[in-house]
């Protein structure tokens, strides 16, 4: 799964919400761990594009 802008980014935050307690094993664990990913990966990604363009961050 990948996230491509801040629409889906949002959709997929609001989803990991949602689903946040899973039961171990189940089909909504295997989303969530996926979700969470997905949004690590994107926010990293942002992170570096606003090093890149010397944009101060918060880190």
């Amino acid at each position: 799964m990948t996230i491509k802008n801040e629409s889906e980014y949002e959709k997929a935050s609001e989803r990991a919400d949602e689903i946040f307690g899973a039961k171990k094993g189940s089909p909504e664990e295997k989303e969530l761990k996926e979700l969470l990913k997905a949004i690590k990966d994107y926010e990293d990604d942002f992170i570096k594009m606003l090093k890149d363009n010397n944009y101060p961050t918060a880190m």
